[in-house]
């Protein structure tokens, strides 16, 4: 049924060709091969040390592919089809020479990716570092991934969890992750095997998009998926794989029909649905693709153009972005989010609109690299300096130095891990203009020392368990101020910013925020200036905390801040009833 003479086979002989397939077969040998009948039939069981004597089961011999030939050439988006055990697994791992050939050719040009990153990937390691060994084990550079972190996690949607080890990642997570870095790199030839069967219908939909800009690019895509809606959307060719044979080849509208014409009627698949969000009435989202977007979404509604001042922070410095959130929400400054190695669109668009007067970079070299600051510059209308220490405490050192709190009566100290808890104690800091300070080490600087002294805080609340700290930074930081000391932990990050509103009269508007800690200290900052409640929602359901918080408000507008998947439709239906 492979027909050489089809006009596209015609046309595809005057393109770069990317793989060849010539006569390949692939043979697997297992050890008892003989195949079980009743129990009647299997005569009396025979010991490990018999067959290791050569008196047990046979091997038997497994065809999983046989006698296939193809060429593949650029720019060709390819779907792998055909029920279990076809061979179309065993044939991708071939191609991505996993698994030498028992018979027959293969010739790949450059180097094949199936979803390349998997063999190297640590899972006692965190996100952030398998990002790097990752994408150095795909050849990019360090310079070249701390340009693409960000959008190797926003792609992902896993958020703050990059951060913890993968071990603790549930699969669905871990495989996004891999996705989002081994599509991170453009390769010649790209391998995907049922990965667009991870996650929900928008993580999908991201995924055929990253997929087809592959194939602007000119790599080659094969795609093996159960999912014949991911196939039509995806591909324009299709190799019907069936007992190991290649059963047809041909464009996607002739393969896919002959296939599904052998499937059980209560089995064809039909395409997908992209799912369609109700408008509710009395609510309105700040969402975009990514968290930059969404943060632009903020100080839009948020700040008119002609500000006095921004902070720029890292989104790979969030330690750092939560002693600043209480600083930016005292000044009414807004808070901007750029790449380590890069300055997103979202906030490239930002700094032009507002038009600070002043510009306050936050980070040094590793979170914020020259390359990201030179492009800062030149879009700074007025001036422009930067706050820059290789050491979390001595940036905290230099934040109090320059921008001390209205309030220091309270300071709350907070370990560099960051956490939905300690993002809700910068919110309640940006709430009450206190300060947060970020200082886990033993050796307390003499730096920090002297500044939080120079505030006098007569409460110092360090954020977690006693057992949790040192007791020579607790003892360090007792000493220079005096102060009396505290350890705050409540119920959850959820019950601590619920509970900042008791006092806030009932109307008005509400913002609900997502897990991200970034979208969260961007509202924090804005609640801080305009002192609209914010409250937290870390799943896709509303707890009763913040169903009774928003029943006292009794909101006339709830706005929905984060990206979609976070705060589900549903949801949004669920706030639309908590509006008077």
């Amino acid at each position: 049924m492979v027909d050489p003479q089809h006009p596209d086979a015609t046309a595809a002989k005057t393109r770069t060709p990317t793989v060849v397939v010539s006569h390949v077969s692939v043979t697997y040998r297992v050890l008892g091969g003989e195949r079980r009948g009743a129990p009647s039939t299997q005569g009396e069981p025979r010991s490990f040390r018999q067959m290791l004597r050569g008196g047990g089961e046979r091997t038997r011999e497994i065809h999983a592919v046989q006698d296939v030939s193809f060429v593949a050439h650029h720019g060709e988006s390819i779907g792998i089809i055909g029920h279990n055990g076809s061979g179309k697994s065993t044939l991708l791992r071939a191609v991505a020479g996993l698994l030498p050939p028992s018979e027959g050719r293969l010739w790949v040009s450059g180097e094949p990716s199936l979803l390349g990153v998997n063999a190297v990937l640590i899972r006692k390691l965190s996100g952030t570092r398998n990002i790097y060994v990752g994408g150095q084990a795909l050849g990019l550079s360090k310079a070249e991934i701390d340009e693409k972190f960000d959008e190797i996690v926003d792609f992902s949607g896993i958020g703050d969890a990059v951060h913890l080890p993968m071990s603790t990642y549930s699969s669905g997570m871990g495989a996004r992750l891999r996705f989002a870095i081994s599509t991170a790199a453009t390769p010649d030839v790209l391998m995907i095997d049922e990965a667009l069967a991870t996650g929900d219908a928008a993580f999908r939909k991201k995924s055929a998009e990253r997929i087809k800009a592959i194939r602007e690019a000119a790599g080659t895509v094969f795609l093996v998926s159960h999912s014949n809606s991911n196939i039509r959307e995806i591909c324009d060719r299709v190799l019907w794989m069936d007992h190991g044979r290649l059963l047809m080849d041909g464009p996607t509208e002739e393969v896919l029909p002959a296939y599904e014409a052998t499937l059980p009627k209560t089995k064809a698949r039909t395409k997908d649905a992209a799912p369609v969000e109700p408008d509710v009435p009395g609510t309105v989202r700040w969402t975009g693709r990514n968290r930059t977007d969404v943060a632009r979404e903020i100080t839009q509604d948020a700040w008119d153009p002609g500000v006095a001042g921004c902070f720029v922070v890292s989104s790979q410095g969030i330690a750092t972005a939560r002693m600043v959130a209480p600083i930016a929400a005292q000044l009414g400054w807004p808070l901007l989010w750029v790449r380590p190695g890069a300055l997103p669109a979202a906030t490239r668009d930002e700094l032009g609109r507002l038009a600070p007067e002043h510009i306050v970079v936050v980070g040094d070299d590793d979170d914020i690299t020259p390359r990201a600051y030179s492009h800062i510059d030149k879009l700074a209308v007025g001036t422009i300096e930067r706050v820059a220490a290789d050491d979390l405490a001595l940036t905290a050192a230099r934040l109090l130095q320059s921008f001390p709190p209205k309030d220091g009566s309270t300071m709350y100290v907070t370990r560099a891990d960051n956490s939905a808890t300690t993002a809700a104690t910068s919110l309640k800091a940006a709430a009450t203009h206190r300060s947060v300070i970020v200082c886990d080490t033993a050796d307390v600087p003499d730096e920090l020392a002297a500044a939080v002294a120079s505030v006098g805080p007569r409460r110092l609340v360090f954020v977690g368990y006693e057992e949790e700290w040192s007791t020579e930074t607790v003892a360090r930081l007792r000493e220079a101020t005096g102060a009396d000391v505290e350890f705050f932990r409540e119920e959850g990050p959820m019950a601590v910013v619920a509970g900042l509103w008791d006092q806030v009269q009932p109307g008005g508007r509400a913002i609900v925020c997502g897990p991200s800690v970034l979208e969260l200290l961007t509202a924090a900052v804005a609640s801080g200036h305009h002192g609209t409640p914010v409250l937290l929602v870390t799943t896709a359901r509303l707890p009763q905390v913040v169903r009774s918080t928003l029943e006292r408000l009794a909101p006339t507008q709830i706005v929905l801040c984060g990206v979609v998947d976070a705060l589900p439709p549903d949801l949004r239906q669920d706030l639309g009833q908590l509006v008077r």
